[in-house]
């Protein structure tokens, strides 16, 4: 592989490489921070993507980072935070303005991207990780949306791809359970788990033959990644279907609440941890995804999924809860939050006092139904 300094000049933490048989690869550059996004990163992500997408040269691309601790841990919080604090929300709004084009472009892109999702794959990693049509983990991936955990919510399209999990969805997005690599294939997150090393991977994926493929370069993909999937044996998440369907009826938000908070004794480990993590969680990102995971299952078009997200991001990060969840989780680290008082643990007792109200018709008809405003 080739570098040229023309490409790396997008961005200092972006390596990318020209390689043969019409392919780049676009490596995420920041290890100390297991390659976490802000604005800089993602608008030259969109830059990148946008240029590949018109150059005729480019045949498919491999996205991945260059440790394999994490492909990407998810947005910069703690920058965003900052930027709250420091009343410039406006310029925060413009990381999610960013971020989602650029998942919005790879959710519609019309060449191959497979994305090598080792490691950590969270939060806005998770989102960058689910726009591509190839995602492949390893036994050591480790996947999650752990918003609940900070006050934000799940958003980058999880809005949709939470709701198009069903009760599998709504329990990972209310609780922000870690996912195995067995788990994230069992529910789709994933295309196929390799056990190959990286290099090894990625060398098959550029020696494929094109002229082999008359059904197309995604046919060729598809195959080549088929050969190398391995299964690997049920992990926690597929040990616990049954009990996430009785838990997660999406048919009343206190019930479902109750019932996952009651997980407390549960057998299992990953069980009781998810209801550690939704007691001990921010009430209004929980109300918000499950609003949202409501609104998602209606399934709108991804313009549509990413348009009402940076609306509901907009007033969330204003919403007190996500600069003291951020505060206690990751600057002072005292995991201690004192969440916004709430009248009761209801949607409108949550959410009444400061409804996240859009200039979506649907999305307010639902706060409608459910008594929020």
């Amino acid at each position: 592989m080739t570098i040229s300094p023309e490409m790396n000049q997008y961005h200092p933490d972006l390596i990318i490489e020209e390689a043969a048989n019409g392919w780049r690869v676009i490596r995420l550059n920041r290890p100390k921070s297991l390659h976490a996004l802000d604005e800089s990163i993602v608008t030259a992500l969109l830059q990148v993507f946008e240029d590949f997408h018109t150059d005729e040269s480019v045949r498919a691309i491999w996205l991945d980072s260059t440790t394999p601790k994490a492909f990407c841990a998810g947005g910069d919080v703690r920058k965003l935070r900052q930027l709250v604090i420091n009343n410039e929300a406006d310029s925060a709004n413009k990381f999610f303005e960013q971020e989602y084009a650029l998942d919005l472009l790879l959710h519609d892109y019309a060449k191959p991207v497979v994305v090598w999702g080792e490691g950590y794959v969270m939060g806005g990693g998770l989102g960058l990780f689910m726009a591509a049509p190839f995602r492949l983990v390893t036994p050591y991936s480790r996947l999650a949306m752990p918003e609940v955990n900070i006050g934000l919510y799940p958003d980058v399209g999880a809005s949709r791809f939470l709701a198009d999990r069903g009760p599998v969805g709504l329990f990972t997005g209310l609780t922000g359970s870690i996912m195995t690599a067995a788990g994230a294939y069992g529910i789709g997150w994933a295309t196929h788990i390799c056990d190959a090393q990286r290099d090894i991977v990625l060398q098959k994926m550029i020696n494929i033959d094109w002229d082999h493929y008359p059904a197309g370069d995604f046919r060729a993909l598809d195959d080549t990644l088929n050969s190398l999937h391995r299964p690997v044996s049920p992990g926690p998440l597929q040990n616990s279907l049954d009990t996430i369907h009785s838990v997660c009826r999406g048919a009343n938000f206190e019930t479902d609440y109750d019932a996952i908070v009651g997980l407390s004794d549960a057998r299992s480990d990953w069980l009781r941890q998810a209801s550690e993590n939704l007691v001990k969680g921010s009430p209004s990102t929980a109300a918000i995804t499950w609003l949202l995971w409501q609104w998602g299952r209606q399934v709108h078009p991804w313009q549509e999924v990413f348009d009402l997200e940076k609306q509901i991001s907009d007033w969330k990060i204003r919403h007190p809860d996500f600069v003291e969840g951020v505060r206690a989780r990751l600057v002072d680290k005292d995991l201690s939050p004192e969440w916004q008082a709430v009248e009761s643990m209801s949607l409108k007792g949550i959410l009444g006092q400061n409804p996240p109200v859009t200039n979506n018709e649907s999305w307010n008809e639902l706060l409608k139904h459910y008594g929020v405003i």
